[in-house]
């Protein structure tokens, strides 16, 4: 009855719009996608956005999801994916802790903030061309990049983060890199079930996130 509803309220209402599920990983969704949601709407106003976030752990069909946009290596079973672009990851704190920071080996003096991803700083410092420091397998563990970029601005540690996604905090100076070395380990990709027929609004959606300008869709704005 509800989806009757719905229904029946956008034909009356004289906008008939086709219903589109995405379920984005909530760092994704709130450092890209949600900045430039304004032009697929403008550009597509025939396409009734429902936007979900998660934590990158996902089950598209019993979710509901006509989409999913996760981090990874693309390599899922029963999922279509396509590669939107990487995000390596960097070291990311306040203006006052990067002032402290002249060279990767001081990092052993602070807290360290990470994902569940346990070889993630082992292998920056390595990209640093140095040893980690004995502290740093005592990381904090998040399993939100959200949650960790919160605290990182609240002066509670450094994160190893992806910088792309950070871009309006990095803009307005909230946060600082430090330094230039960062590791990929993913891409962000767009994906949906193999056995799931596109319609028209999903061709929408895939053709605009796919055919933005690659500065467009992954350099730090």
């Amino acid at each position: 009855f509800d989806r009757l509803a719905r229904s029946l309220e956008r034909v009356g209402s004289g906008k008939l719009r086709e219903p589109l599920v995405v379920g984005a990983v909530g760092t994704f969704a709130v450092g890209w996608l949600l900045p430039r949601l304004e032009d697929f709407r403008r550009t597509h106003p025939f396409v009734e956005l429902r936007l979900s976030t998660n934590n990158n752990r996902v089950d598209l069909a019993a979710e509901g999801l006509d989409f999913s946009i996760r981090f990874g290596n693309g390599a899922w079973n029963g999922l279509d994916a396509t590669e939107l672009f990487e995000a390596p990851l960097t070291p990311l704190c306040t203006p006052e802790l990067a002032a402290t920071l002249h060279a990767p080996q001081d990092l052993g003096a602070l807290t360290l903030l990470r994902s569940y991803r346990q070889d993630e700083w082992s292998r920056w410092f390595e990209a640093a061309g140095m040893e980690a420091p004995a502290n740093f397998a005592s990381a904090i563990v998040f399993d939100s990049s959200l949650a960790m970029m919160e605290a990182a601005e609240q002066g509670a540690g450094v994160a190893l983060a992806p910088a792309l996604m950070f871009s309006r905090q990095l803009s307005k100076g909230s946060i600082r890199r430090p330094f230039h070395a960062s590791i990929s380990l993913g891409s962000y990709w767009l994906t949906k079930l193999k056995s799931r027929e596109p319609t028209a609004a999903m061709s929408a959606f895939a053709d605009w996130i796919t055919s933005l300008e690659p500065d467009r869709r992954s350099a730090l704005s």
